[in-house]
């Protein structure tokens, strides 16, 4: 796994620490496949640094991969489109075109898990015994800050 921490900068929404953990599995799905489009977003448009944004996609793209219950012929059908979208991403000499493609193939897909998500009747938390996290903007109209308050618990418990 790996460690999400940013903030609201510039109007735009992004991943915060209070947002995954009080996530369900299903939104904690759907905050991955979000990191993936906005990683193959930034590939688009930074084409300096694509290797950087496409190296993390994939990356994130092994992450949904291995949280397949694999059990069930659905999760095959998305494996599929993973290793597609993967063979998309490492082209040699990849072009906005193929980035466009792979955009779209991930929000379909963001898209039914967000209405699944909908319609979940799981409300509890994927995370236990983590910190609670108060979100707001304190200091100024650009940036969302966290604030831990009161808790002897640094960090997640295992």
């Amino acid at each position: 796994m790996f460690v999400i921490l940013r903030k609201w900068i510039g109007g735009k929404q992004v991943v915060t620490v209070s947002r995954v953990a009080n996530a369900t599995r299903g939104e904690l799905l759907c905050i991955t496949y979000e990191i993936l489009l906005e990683n193959i977003k930034l590939a688009i448009e930074q084409q300096e640094t694509r290797e950087i944004y496409l190296k993390k996609a994939i990356e994130t793209l092994h992450v949904l991969a291995e949280g397949l219950n694999l059990e069930y012929a659905l999760a095959g059908e998305i494996l599929r489109l993973y290793i597609y979208v993967q063979g998309l991403l490492l082209t040699y000499k990849v072009t906005d075109k193929e980035l466009e493609e792979a955009y779209f193939i991930i929000r379909s897909l963001l898209e039914g898990y967000q209405e699944v998500c909908k319609h979940q009747t799981e409300t509890q938390v994927s995370m236990q015994n983590t910190e609670t996290v108060y979100a707001g903007i304190t200091y100024g109209r650009t940036e969302l800050d966290e604030i831990v308050l009161t808790d002897s618990n640094r960090g997640f418990k295992a």
